[in-house]
């Protein structure tokens, strides 16, 4: 492994880290600061907005100017980030914060099902294996299995809808990269998207009350900043040394991080049943990821990372 290989693995692992820590700052928000789930993705998405505002302004501001065409696709697609975020945030106020991680993990199901209809992806039985191997792990998180739920039902419910809502957001990052357009430019409009739409349900008063102290200033910080915009940098920039495989394999390290946290800052447990379904779905993505990318192979031939290639629009013209 060369030399960008090996840190673009380091700096995957500290962006999961970093993930596994989201619900330090949504839990102090909520229990702490008596605000809502709505009020939290407020202040996390105001906090992108704001800093990729000024970073895109002063570095290439041009990048800014999107088309008419490209309005629609941040509308919708800001949308499905604002009910991703909602739904997270709940289910770490109602659940445990593993189990919140584990559930939207869930997100390349839906994914699968949306590719083949806009990109003509195929299903094959590998993948329905995935899918299959996936769904056991999520009864076994959730104690249907053995006759008795161990976790808040709606809760539960609320993280797979993360999952869902989560998964649109990154195929309208494709989309919207399919049209030229930045990840960071991308980002940028559908959290815009998603921010004013958060405006109307929060609780202003009470975010800005939250905010102002030192403490509650640096929770919004490291929710925007540390746990939000820099993973979002690290995968997106990981791509371009790594296959799209390992930096899937590797993200999962957030359910891991998730539990020690949740263990060591709100005594969380976990069961030898929640155990075994965590395992299943992390196989299950592993799986999935590793049918992509053969599949990908077979199509296309040996996969090279896109930062190594030459010229991308070779790769379009295949596509198409």
């Amino acid at each position: 492994m060369e030399k960008r290989q090996l840190y673009a693995v380091i700096a995957v692992v500290v962006g999961a880290s970093l993930l596994g820590f989201l619900g330090v700052c949504s839990r102090y928000f909520m229990d702490d600061c008596g605000l809502r789930s709505l009020d939290v993705v407020l202040i996390r998405l105001s906090v992108v907005v704001t800093v990729l505002l000024l970073i895109l302004a002063i570095f290439t501001r041009s990048s800014l100017r999107i088309t008419k065409r490209d309005i629609p696709v941040m509308l919708i697609f800001g949308l499905f980030k604002f009910l991703a975020d909602y739904t997270f945030f709940h289910a770490q106020h109602t659940i445990s914060l593993c189990m919140s991680s584990l559930l939207q993990m869930t997100a390349p199901y839906y994914v699968m099902f949306v590719s083949l209809i806009l990109f003509r992806d195929k299903i094959t039985p590998k993948k329905l294996l995935a899918m299959l191997v996936g769904t056991m792990g999520c009864i076994l998180v959730t104690g249907v299995l053995t006759g008795g739920v161990t976790m808040e039902i709606g809760g539960a419910i609320s993280a797979l809808m993360s999952g869902v809502f989560y998964g649109m957001f990154m195929v309208g990052s494709k989309i919207n990269t399919d049209r030229g357009i930045k990840p960071a430019v991308s980002v940028f409009y559908i959290f815009l998207v998603a921010d004013i739409i958060a405006i109307p349900f929060a609780d202003i008063g009470g975010v800005v009350e939250a905010v102002t102290d030192v403490k509650g200033m640096l929770m919004a910080l490291a929710l925007g900043i540390g746990m939000t915009l820099i993973p979002y940098y690290i995968f997106t920039k990981a791509v371009n040394f790594l296959e799209p495989t390992v930096v899937s394999m590797i993200a999962t390290l957030e359910v891991v991080v998730a539990a020690i946290v949740g263990y060591l800052f709100f005594q969380e447990g976990i069961s030898p049943l929640n155990v075994a379904g965590m395992f299943l779905v992390i196989f299950s993505i592993v799986l999935m990821n590793f049918t992509i990318r053969i599949g990908y192979i077979r199509r296309f031939g040996k996969y090279v990372p896109p930062g190594l290639k030459k010229v991308a629009g070779d790769l379009q013209d295949r596509l198409h």
